[in-house]
């Protein structure tokens, strides 16, 4: 059995004596909302969030733990050397914390304690900073947010500008991209569009020193601000230029929000024929053709939108050892599925389905992408009010996919 070391011990005690104070100015379970998000404080929770929330009694019974602060087994997070500051100690902790009212609480404590010592203008502030940011948004604390993120660009882009020439810092460029793209959507959220397109500007031109587009582009990280919802960018070059986009139709350029938007890599397409899997761009740019008067391309770019859509094809490696073992594999599953009860239901509704043909999650056993873009969805999604309203009003002219 292993004990926890002297270093051990002093982290812990150093984290928690920050901690218990942060903490303490949290209201009591009985006066937090009835639905707060339970997220890694990255995201607003959606309806297509899959994961179970997590229950008040556990996040109550871990914030009591916190203040014990006599569990080092159970949180090994903090079982760092002593040469770790009281702030990096504490990030550590706010990154794994599910619950985003907490982990705001541990994150203010961060900033304060990196403040203190000065660790806030090392490119680690500008990570912390950042986080915090994102972790204001997910709570849709938009004014704090902006503000965040811009003291998060800032810090970023004094750190990258002090690093050693010639060095070309991919991590922080990265970082700093998803700054302004996130400030970007705040500020968008807030309704000034021409300070959010200022924002999508300088994230494409951070990007751009991150080589987001390389190499076929990196995916969105998952502690990202509206990451993984369905039919979301896969990438973040996807992601940049979609905001983008979407900025400048919020200041009233309906005509180059088309035209960005058509532009806009809409893949991956796993499967021949079914069109990209980028479907908010394809849902946009629909409303955005019908918004700039032109209803035949519209109804067009809809109808393939709202055509069902397979299930992704199982990979395949490619070594070729590994490629005759998957396809028996393969033939082992298709075989069991004869004997197999494929009964199955719907989470939402109840409706009985057949589990091999249950639709996207969360339609209700419909296969159509074009469905899950409701008014309420794109209101999620941070969508201008202009874009909504068009999209709404193609909705109510009745396309000829939704009069099938």
């Amino acid at each position: 059995r292993a004990y926890p070391t002297t270093a051990t011990t002093a982290a812990m005690s150093s984290a928690s004596q920050h901690l218990a104070p942060a903490l303490a100015r949290l209201p009591g379970a009985a006066s937090r909302r009835s639905a707060p998000p339970v997220t890694r404080c990255h995201a607003v929770r959606h309806a297509d969030d899959v994961s179970a929330p997590e229950s008040r009694s556990v996040s109550s019974g871990r914030r009591a733990l916190f203040l014990a602060a006599g569990v080092g087994a159970s949180i090994p997070i903090l079982a760092r050397p002593a040469r770790a500051s009281e702030a990096s100690n504490l990030a550590s902790l706010a990154s794994q914390e599910p619950d985003a009212e907490i982990a705001l609480e541990i994150w203010d404590e961060v900033v304060r304690l990196a403040r203190r010592s000065g660790e806030l203008a090392a490119p680690a502030g500008g990570d912390w900073l950042y986080s915090r940011a994102t972790c204001l948004g997910g709570l849709s604390r938009w004014t704090d947010a902006e503000r965040a993120y811009a003291e998060a660009a800032d810090v970023l882009e004094l750190a990258l500008e002090s690093s050693r020439p010639g060095k070309r810092d991919r991590a922080g460029s990265l970082t700093l991209a998803l700054a302004h793209d996130g400030r970007s959507l705040a500020l968008g959220a807030l309704s000034d569009w021409p300070a959010a397109v200022d924002a999508s500007r300088r994230a494409l031109a951070a990007g751009g020193a991150a080589g987001v587009a390389e190499n076929g582009g990196g995916d969105v990280p998952t502690a990202t601000l509206l990451a993984g919802l369905r039919g979301g960018p896969p990438t973040v070059a996807q992601r940049l230029d979609f905001n983008a986009a979407m900025a400048r139709w919020g200041a009233g350029d309906v005509g180059f929000a088309a035209n960005a938007l058509a532009r806009l890599d809409k893949g991956p397409s796993p499967v021949a024929g079914q069109g990209g899997q980028f479907w908010e761009a394809r849902a946009a740019l629909a409303a955005a053709l019908y918004a700039n008067g032109s209803l035949p391309a519209a109804e067009a770019e809809w109808s393939r939108l709202c055509e069902p859509v397979g299930p992704n094809p199982p990979a395949t490696p490619s070594d070729p050892f590994r490629k005759v073992v998957n396809r028996a594999a393969q033939g082992a599953f298709d075989a069991g599925g004869i004997l197999m009860d494929k009964r199955c239901e719907d989470f939402a509704t109840g409706t009985p389905l057949p589990c091999d043909d249950a639709g996207i999650p969360g339609s209700g056993g419909s296969a159509s992408p074009c469905l899950i873009f409701t008014d309420a969805e794109t209101e999620r999604r941070l969508w201008p009010a202009i874009a909504r309203r068009a999209l709404l009003d193609f909705i109510k002219d009745g396309p000829e996919a939704l009069r099938r």
